[in-house]
């Protein structure tokens, strides 16, 4: 698991990133504490604004702190994607235990 610092480093105020700034307006945490954090005056921020920057990026904290998490998610949704819809549709009947009974009904 990575450093908060590093997590947010990775996904913001970089090229085609959010700026810090973005992020402190849209979350309520201070862009004082993220300039901080950036900086490496400080290593984390408390648990209820790192939560809010987590969600900010559509992350769990977890997720947020876990690159490979992340990584893999990334790969789902790119899967998924590429998928046509009736092959989204299949893997949607099959996520709710509905594959066997639809095939069964034909």
């Amino acid at each position: 698991m990575k450093t908060f610092r590093d997590a947010l480093l990775e996904r913001a105020g970089g090229a085609g990133k959010p700026s810090l700034r973005a992020v402190a307006d849209e979350t309520g945490v201070s862009y004082e504490q993220l300039k901080k954090v950036r900086q490496g005056k400080s290593q984390s921020t408390n648990a209820e604004d790192a939560l809010k920057i987590a969600s900010f990026f559509g992350m769990t904290l977890n997720e947020f702190l876990d690159d490979q998490m992340a990584e893999d998610r990334a790969a789902v949704v790119e899967t998924y994607n590429s998928l046509s819809p009736e092959e989204r549709q299949l893997l949607r009947d099959a996520a709710n235990g509905r594959a066997g009974r639809s095939r069964g009904a034909s």
